[in-house]
């Protein structure tokens, strides 16, 4: 057997079932290898999803490199059968990669939460989701090739600068400015 075919505990865990806790201690991820989870984070007492994950997704894998408590909680979705991933067995595997993939990956991870604390941390008005819609009008829009750029300006920007009309007017009927 070579020392990268290690045999991983698989558990299975039953639809409704909380799989972790945000604020938990944890040291292990886990793949799914079917069903779907619902990942979450309870801020200001009020729930807010994070995503919904599904076969050969992994949730908790911050937990492989810091020693931080939980940022979210998993709830299964539906009966699911996971594959369990340590820590010490990332480590192992880690190890003996290149070190300048494991310095991508530390540096990747802590960027990853950085970015997610700032995202929960933010309350979120209608001036963050126009200043949003437009930073992903312009990505989407830079991200095409040329000769998809007109079809898209023109069939997108009509429509998006309708719905930042709609909440310009939204915004000025309850702050008094009508």
């Amino acid at each position: 057997m070579s020392k990268d075919s290690i045999i991983l505990e698989r558990r299975f865990v039953p639809k409704g079932t909380l799989v972790m806790r945000q604020g938990d201690q944890g040291n292990s991820a886990y793949l799914i290898q079917s069903g779907s989870v619902s990942v979450y984070a309870d801020v200001d007492e009020k729930r807010i999803e994070l995503a919904k994950l599904d076969m050969g997704q992994i949730f908790g894998e911050m937990a492989l490199i810091f020693d931080d408590p939980r940022t979210a909680s998993v709830e299964a979705l539906e009966d699911c059968n996971l594959i369990v991933i340590t820590r010490q067995t990332f480590k192992q595997k880690l190890d003996r990669s290149d070190p300048t993939i494991r310095a991508i990956v530390v540096m990747l991870t802590q960027r990853i939460v950085t970015a997610n604390n700032a995202m929960l941390a933010k309350k979120g008005n209608l001036d963050d989701l126009v200043d949003t819609s437009k930073i992903i009008y312009d990505n989407v829009f830079a991200s095409l090739p040329a000769t998809q750029k007109r079809t898209f300006e023109n069939s997108v920007l009509p429509k998006l600068q309708e719905f930042m009309g709609a909440i310009k007017s939204f915004q000025d009927r309850f702050s008094g400015k009508e």
